[in-house]
Order: structure tokens, then C-alpha cells, then sequence
């Protein structure tokens, strides 16, 4: 039987307590009702006396979604919030629920109609009539136009993703309370795409009264207590507890206007070390593990103690290369890198089959990928030798910067250092601490770098992100000849079928300068306990879909 750890009265001096309590990005995995069929061993005995248990290897360092870039922090966060409206989802052939993001086909959530002016700069949102916050509060169109025009005012990633990277002029040029249940957003552009970012965690809806009991929003500047609290809750579940990288309990929102969470209370266990949760896994003590690596998940795949599940996500693995100075300003010597990856090895024995391939500047998955124009390049030594030739750099040699603390990197900078030198291409491994790695990655202060990334979901936000001179969003300082023009004409284009000239333009033009090294599109998985019976999969993680 599983033992939970005593709090004691130390600990508990600790907790962050309150009564205050998304989107699905690439694919959801459900798995409702259908596991009770099967022939499976008993679970442990203890699962039915412990709150749902999610072990997770993440480290969370805020939980602002209107401030915080990383993916972690905003998968946690989107279970206390509503958002205006959610992306519909469609069944495929292997059981996966895939997220459609597509504006025309968006569901509403806190908003139970909108409608569209006539030139697409204007939305007319009807919200649910009497919906309150955790707190009693009323979750009224005040609130919605606070926390849509939050984002801009901090002007931090929120800003950046909920306005699709159109922030020269801002796309959100204001938000009007029209009645208490009535707001307008008012673009200044027609932008469908805006529907699909509303419904991610940047379109999260927080109580104004909460947050400004603890400080006014500046530009550029955290709300120090919204990092490790949240302002009441709007979703369907309640942050009851929180100690920060340790452990936080979610208890039912009491008020939520929509369906209830599946579990009345779920409990988060935030633990890096691996052989804890294997030996947790096996036993039973958790019902959802997250974040194992693959090695590990291949090797749980094989027991009888739980099940293993997989899905498509927004997540590529990938050396990012500073592409203005040194080295790596090279474009044959980048070219030459692509060439002399052993991808397929990799794909075996790091992902262990859970990553597929592909080379572009954005996912499968996005509407607008072309699965030929972004085909995966192959391993050719030869033709890798040829063009360090062509480069006529001498003897080059590169830094590669690495977080040695995330499973399964220094196996891959192994493998690519040795691959890389094979060609002439000299490699020192630069081990750096988390906090350093994400500091230099962050300033754009690296020569090249192993990262596992967090894609989005729309094709010209990540080729605005990726390839816009200048941006402060772009750390690799990609400036591609001719590329501003082709941007400057994506940005003009409301709608994909306008957009797609200039985005497969400029996929060429990216794949051409070669300025990112994609090694692989890494899967989700996560390991199920034999109890659990609803299970669905999005980059930011619905627990409220969890349970037994």
C-alpha cells in the first residue's frame, strides 16, 4: 500500500494555500471507458485510498501564463483557467483525438456564441451568464478584457503567442466591455487565426481584483506572487496547495461553468529523479507518469505493471546554431552538419522509436506543413565532407552547449560529436546548469545548442518567431537574404490559403541557409496505471480529463 508523506507542521508552514482554481494543441489521446475491457493485472491495492497521482519530471519556475515562455509552466497552469474558446478535436484510424486548428472549426467555452464584423477586425462574444470565479467573484466580460489586454501590457511571450507574433503594430488593438456579459475585441487587422490562440493557455482569464491586491502588471516585469500563485481560478480546478518543484494538490472548482473535473482532487508530484519514477511507476503508486525518457518507457513498455501511450506532438529536438557570427555563420558548414547526423540511429537508440523526421521550421501537424517541401534529409558523409570543403573554413571547430541534467542529451552529443568529427568538423561538448543553459540560450550568447523544443500551432507565428530580423524572439539571429520582403507579405495575409504562397517561400528559403539542425519530432508518451480509465493527451496537459 502506498504511504504518503506526513506533512508536517514545518512543511505545512511552507504550503501556499487558497481557494482559487485548455487548449489541445496536436493530438489528444483518448482513452475513456475502453481500457475496462481488457485483461489487465490488478492495480496496487493503494490507488483507491490516494488522490490521483500525476508524477512528472519538470522543474516549474512560474506559472503565469501571461509571462512565462516554457512549456511546462504553461501545461500546469491551463487547468485553473477558462479561455474564451477551445479547438475542436477529430478522431484518426490509430485511436488518437487530433486537435483541429482551424478557426472556422473552434468550439466555444467561457463564450457560448461570437460573432464576426463584417471587414474580420471585430468579435462579438456572449459569455456564460452568471459563471463566478473559485473566489465568488464574477467571471464577467471585465475580466475577460483584463486578461486579454494583461498579456499586451507585460508585453512577454503571452503578448508575443496570443497575437500570433503580430505585435508591430499589435493585432489586439483593444478589448471593449460591451455589457457584463457581452466583449468585443477589437483587431487591427482581420486575423482568424486569433480564434485558435485564444484557446491556448495565452487566452487564459484571470480574477482582476486577486491580481491587484498583489501588485500592478508592468512591462516586462513578473507579478512575482502569480509565479507561484494563482489569481482564484476560472477553470476546473482549484490550486489548493503548492510548494514549487515539490508537490501541489488540485481540488475540484466548486463553481467551474462547465463539465467537472473528472477527479475531485488530483495530486501533482514534481520529481526529476528517474529511477524514482520507474520504481514508482511499477508499483502503482502513481496513475499518470510524465516526462520519462525513452529508454525508460521502452523498458516499462515490456512489463505487466502499467501501459504506455503515445501520441504526435509540437516537439522537436534540435541543435539551434548561432547563425550570425563564428563558426556557424558558415551556411556550407551548417549544410555539412544536417548531412552527417545518423538520424535513423538516433531515432533508435536515443528516442527509441517514439520520433519520426522531417526538416523544416515547423512540425507535421500545422496546417500549411507540406510533408515533401519539409522532407528529412538524409545521412551523407560524403556529400557532408564535400561541402566543410566547399566552406573553406580550416580546421572548424564548434561549442555545443548542453543541459547534461535532461535525459538522454549527453548521449546525443556524444553520438553527434563523434559523427560531426568524422568529417572534420571538431566538437567541444559544453556542459552547462539548467540556470546557465537557459540564460545564454535565452540572450542569444551560444555558438550552438541541444535542445528538446515546444512548438506552437500556427505556421506563420513560428516562421515570425524563427526568421523575423532583429526580433528579440529570435536567438539564432536567422536573417535569411530576401526573406523580410516574403514576411512582410505573410504578415498582410489574413488567412492560410492567402498565406501559403509566402510560407512555402519561406520554408525554401529556411532549408536552404540550413540555419537549425532538426535531429528528430519527438512523441509524447506518458505510463498509465492499470486503474486509470480516462486519458487524454495535449501539449498543455488537461488533467481535469485524467482519471480512474
Amino acid at each position: 500500500m502506498l504511504t504518503l508523506p506526513k506533512w508536517t507542521a514545518a512543511a505545512k508552514s511552507g504550503l501556499m494555500k487558497r481557494t482559487t482554481a485548455a487548449l489541445a494543441a496536436v493530438g489528444l489521446l483518448a482513452l475513456s471507458g475502453g481500457l475496462a475491457g481488457c485483461a489487465q493485472p490488478a492495480a496496487s491495492s493503494g490507488a483507491g485510498e490516494r488522490p490521483f497521482t500525476v508524477n512528472w519530471a519538470a522543474s516549474l519556475t512560474n506559472i503565469d501564463p501571461a509571462f512565462v515562455c516554457a512549456g511546462n509552466e504553461n501545461s500546469f497552469a491551463t487547468n485553473f483557467y477558462a479561455r474564451l474558446v477551445r479547438l475542436d478535436e477529430e478522431p484518426q484510424k490509430d485511436g488518437t483525438l487530433v486537435a483541429v486548428n482551424e478557426p472556422e472549426r473552434v468550439k466555444g467555452d467561457l463564450a457560448t456564441s461570437w460573432t464576426v464584423s463584417p471587414d474580420g477586425k471585430s468579435y462579438t462574444f456572449k459569455l456564460h451568464p452568471g459563471a463566478k470565479f473559485a473566489n465568488g467573484n464574477p467571471l464577467d466580460a471585465e475580466a475577460v478584457r483584463y486578461s486579454i489586454m494583461r498579456n499586451l501590457t507585460i508585453g512577454g511571450c503571452g503578448a508575443l503567442g496570443l497575437q500570433i507574433g503580430l505585435t508591430d503594430p499589435p493585432l489586439i488593438s483593444n478589448v471593449v466591455v460591451v455589457d457584463p456579459q457581452t466583449v468585443r475585441l477589437e483587431l487591427s487587422r482581420a486575423y482568424p487565426a486569433i480564434l485558435v490562440t485564444l484557446a491556448q493557455s495565452r487566452g487564459s482569464i484571470y480574477d482582476p481584483k486577486v491580481i491587484k491586491e498583489h501588485g500592478e502588471d508592468q512591462k516586462g516585469v513578473p507579478n512575482q506572487w502569480l509565479a507561484s500563485h494563482t489569481a482564484s481560478s476560472s477553470g476546473p480546478y482549484v490550486l489548493d496547495e503548492y510548494v514549487a518543484n515539490n508537490y501541489a494538490v488540485l481540488t475540484r472548482n466548486p463553481n467551474y461553468y462547465g463539465e467537472p473535473a473528472k477527479e475531485a482532487q488530483l495530486r501533482v508530484n514534481f520529481i526529476t529523479s528517474i529511477p524514482t519514477l520507474m520504481l514508482q511507476a511499477r508499483r502503482g503508486e502513481a496513475d499518470v507518469t510524465l516526462g520519462l525518457p525513452p529508454y525508460v518507457v521502452h523498458q516499462l513498455s515490456q512489463e505487466d505493471c502499467c501501459r504506455v501511450t503515445s501520441a504526435p506532438a509540437f516537439a522537436p529536438v534540435t541543435v539551434s546554431l548561432d547563425n550570425s557570427s563564428g563558426t556557424t555563420a558558415n551556411p556550407k558548414l551548417r549544410e555539412a552538419l544536417t548531412y552527417a547526423v545518423p538520424y535513423e540511429q538516433i531515432k533508435a537508440s536515443v528516442a527509441y522509436g517514439y520520433a519520426d523526421s522531417y526538416y523544416g521550421p515547423f512540425v507535421p501537424g500545422i496546417p500549411g506543413f507540406d510533408a515533401q517541401r519539409s522532407a528529412p534529409r538524409p545521412l551523407d558523409k560524403d556529400k557532408a565532407r564535400a561541402l566543410v570543403k566547399e566552406s573553406g573554413l580550416v580546421d572548424p571547430q564548434i561549442d555545443l552547449m548542453i543541459n547534461p541534467s535532461s535525459p538522454g542529451v549527453s548521449t546525443l552529443a556524444t553520438i553527434l560529436k563523434a559523427s560531426w568529427e568524422d568529417i572534420g568538423v571538431r566538437v567541444n561538448i559544453d556542459s552547462q546548469t539548467p540556470t546557465a543553459f537557459a540564460t545564454r540560450f535565452n540572450t542569444g550568447k551560444y555558438q550552438s545548442a541541444l535542445l528538446f523544443e515546444t512548438g506552437g500551432v500556427v505556421a506563420a507565428y513560428e516562421l515570425r518567431k524563427k526568421m523575423t530580423c532583429g526580433s528579440t524572439f529570435n536567438n539564432q539571429h536567422i536573417c535569411i537574404p530576401g526573406t523580410p520582403e516574403l514576411m512582410d507579405k505573410l504578415n498582410a495575409a489574413s488567412d492560410l490559403d492567402a498565406q501559403l504562397p509566402y510560407i512555402n517561400a519561406l520554408v525554401d528559403a529556411w532549408r536552404a541557409s540550413s540555419p537549425t539542425i532538426i535531429l528528430y519530432r519527438a512523441q509524447f508518451t506518458a505510463v498509465l496505471s492499470h486503474s486509470v480509465k480516462h486519458f487524454e493527451f495535449s501539449p498543455t496537459y488537461s488533467f481535469y480529463n485524467w482519471g480512474r
